[in-house]
């Protein structure tokens, strides 16, 4: 059976932010791993592009990288013509899941983006959101521990981007690089007395798991 997982997120970083944790664990269930990002930041491109060339080979075959333009901070000003963009990637021949942002954040960019996938919430298979340094209100349900292997690979990842210089003030305080920061899942996982079997956590919030 042929099924899309659909990652759609506003900014790059974001994905490093937030779903090394949901790809790796999950990729065997796709043919393809379509991840959209809605704003595009010149300083930025270069190093995701690195960071795609992260993934195993097995995984990487499977990614499908579209980036839409947008700027940031404006997409509640361009919702439409990024829900008619984002409607039209939708490969309505196939099954598929969302791994999107929350609706409880703090970021304007991110509640778009929700609200425009939430839109395909009843034909997406499963509907799962991501926590962000930017995230309010988070109860997550979904508690996927990272290997040393794929933890690594995350924190080489979010080294390249020059936080202090290039992020949000509410990035700042997440990702300081030291590992307290870069694992704000695995406190979730101890507040909510979750059997911990890993060092290293993302946390996740499933609305929908057909």
């Amino acid at each position: 059976m042929k099924k899309e997982l659909i990652v759609f997120l506003a900014h790059i970083d974001d994905f490093e932010c937030a779903c090394y944790g949901y790809v790796f664990k999950h990729h065997k269930e796709y043919n393809k791993i379509k991840i959209i990002t809605a704003t595009t930041w010149a300083k930025k491109v270069s190093v995701w592009e690195e960071n795609l060339k992260l993934f195993p080979k097995e995984i990487l075959d499977k990614i499908e990288d579209i980036n839409l333009g947008f700027a940031q901070r404006k997409l509640n000003t361009d919702f439409d013509n990024l829900k008619d963009k984002f409607y039209q990637l939708i490969n309505f021949s196939s099954y598929f899941d969302i791994l999107t942002h929350d609706e409880n954040d703090c970021h304007t960019d991110h509640t778009v983006l929700f609200s425009i996938a939430k839109g395909m919430y009843k034909y997406a298979e499963k509907f799962v959101t991501i926590y962000s340094p930017s995230s309010a209100n988070f109860n997550p349900n979904y508690y996927v521990g990272l290997p040393e292997n794929v933890y690594s690979i995350k924190k080489t990842a979010l080294d390249k981007y020059n936080i202090q210089v290039e992020q949000s003030y509410s990035k700042l305080g997440y990702y300081l690089q030291s590992d307290a920061h870069y694992n704000i899942g695995k406190s979730y996982v101890l507040e909510n007395c979750v059997n911990t079997s890993y060092d290293y956590y993302e946390v996740y919030k499933i609305l929908k798991w057909g």
